[in-house]
C-alpha cells in the first residue's frame, strides 16, 4: 500500500495479490500511477490503462471513498503487449 497525492488530493495506491508475486519494483508502479493517473481522475473514469515503456501496461480500477483508492488490478510486461 502506498499513499501519494493525484491533483493535490490524498490517494491510496493498492497492488492486487497476483501483481504483489511478479518481480518488479513496486515503487516504480506506484510513481507511474500518481504520476499519469490525475487524468484519469480529470475524466472521473472508473478504470484505466497506463503504457509505460520500463514496466508494461498497467491496468488499475478506482474505488471512490473519502480518500480515493486506486487498485492496480494487472501488470501486463512489455513482451505480451501489442499494437
Amino acid at each position: 500500500m502506498y499513499r501519494g497525492e493525484i491533483g493535490g488530493k490524498e490517494v491510496i495506491i493498492k497492488l492486487r495479490k497476483h501483481v504483489k508475486q511478479k518481480k518488479v519494483d513496486e515503487m516504480k508502479i506506484y510513481q507511474t500511477v500518481l504520476s499519469f493517473g490525475e487524468s484519469a481522475f480529470q475524466q472521473e473514469k472508473s478504470e484505466f490503462g497506463i503504457f509505460s515503456d520500463k514496466l508494461g501496461l498497467i491496468v488499475a480500477s478506482i474505488e471512490k471513498n473519502d480518500i480515493p483508492v486506486i487498485y492496480v488490478d494487472y501488470l501486463i510486461q512489455n513482451e505480451n503487449v501489442y499494437e
